[in-house]
């Protein structure tokens, strides 16, 4: 058993060490016993990836692409984070507080439709799950049930994603000949990049007989992230901590945990502004996200700015247009930044 998982770990450390630039991104999700349900994700990107906040509007039109598109009318609305100039749906959030977002699978295999299959492109996913679900279970089973077929304008472009609700909830999403398979999890949850969600939970499984807490991996390959993030989860506490919680605003415990998960997060990160030349794969993490499911913020910790900044979706009125904001500027922004949202026909 040793020797095969062995033999699975040497083979995603060589499949880890050839990640291109573009495929270096981490995503958690921590729950405490308070209901406090936290996500984080990194961003890892050789360049600016022009990340732009767009707040989505309830009843919303959208439609698919493919051999056989569809529209559907949204039903949520949602904030969600924008990169390439509004090509890809990156990171997002509803209004019901089911956050989703997307990662590299060198793995993923988007294969040809065909019948009569819906098609669906694979980084419109979010913005579809986004528009349509309250909750994991609903989005698995309707992901269950339709007969989605996954296609990408860019075949060699893999994704996979995780999706997560306030209850603690979670669903890892992978694509193989176009059609999804889905792992669910409930409680703490951590996804990176290749090897798929199966190998790697496999990966793990020798790694925890090591002791996590006390022999993490340290690179920026794939699985050494994943090792690493799920080692400091179990180590976080699921209340107040005294020795801190006054360094903390208004004692929130809430605050403690988003803290808590960008610590997480930073510990994850690669350098901003490195030089790729030597190791390409190492590809610097340009932006941090973490919501807080239960009370709908979504906060960004920029690579470049010396300020976190947040989104309240509490305060956002969704019957309104399409806004948006842009964290890709150069200018510092501070705090909440919620009400510096503009129509997207002013931009």
């Amino acid at each position: 058993m040793e020797k095969k998982l062995l033999a699975l770990l040497c083979s995603a450390l060589l499949s880890a060490s050839t990640l291109s630039v573009a495929e270096a991104c981490t995503r958690i999700t921590y729950a405490t016993t308070d209901n406090v349900v936290v996500t984080g994700r990194n961003m890892d990107w050789d360049k600016d990836d022009a990340l732009k906040l767009h707040i989505m509007p309830r009843n919303a039109q959208r439609s698919s692409e493919g051999k056989h598109p569809f529209s559907w009318t949204a039903k949520y609305g949602s904030v969600i984070a924008y990169s390439f100039n509004g090509r890809v749906a990156n990171s997002g959030m509803n209004e019901k507080g089911l956050q989703a977002d997307l990662l590299y699978l060198g793995e993923a295999n988007y294969g040809e439709p065909s019948g009569t299959a819906r098609t669906l492109e694979a980084k419109k996913l979010i913005q579809y799950v986004l528009d349509n679900f309250a909750t994991v279970s609903e989005t698995e089973s309707a992901l269950k049930d339709e007969t989605l077929h996954m296609v990408s304008t860019q075949p060699n472009a893999g994704l996979h994603f995780m999706v997560t609700d306030k209850s603690g909830a979670n669903i890892i999403i992978e694509i193989f000949n176009g059609k999804l398979k889905l792992y669910p999890k409930t409680g703490n949850a951590v996804m990176t990049n290749d090897p798929n969600y199966e190998a790697m939970s496999k990966i793990y499984d020798y790694y925890r007989e090591k002791d996590l807490s006390r022999n993490m991996p340290g690179s920026p390959h794939s699985v050494d992230r994943f090792m690493r993030a799920t080692g400091w989860l179990e180590q976080l506490s699921s209340e107040k901590v005294k020795d801190f919680i006054n360094l903390v605003p208004d004692e929130d415990f809430a605050m403690q945990t988003r803290m808590s998960v960008l610590s997480v997060m930073r510990n994850v990160s690669t350098p901003f502004a490195i030089s790729t030349a030597r190791n390409p794969e190492n590809s610097t993490t340009v932006w941090r996200g973490v919501s807080d499911l239960k009370n709908h913020i979504m906060m960004f910790d920029l690579a470049a700015s010396p300020s976190t900044v947040w989104v309240d979706l509490g305060k956002i009125n969704f019957e309104e247009g399409e806004r948006v904001l842009s964290l890709s500027d150069g200018r510092i922004k501070h705090g909440d930044i919620t009400e510096q949202f503009l129509p997207v026909a002013t931009r």
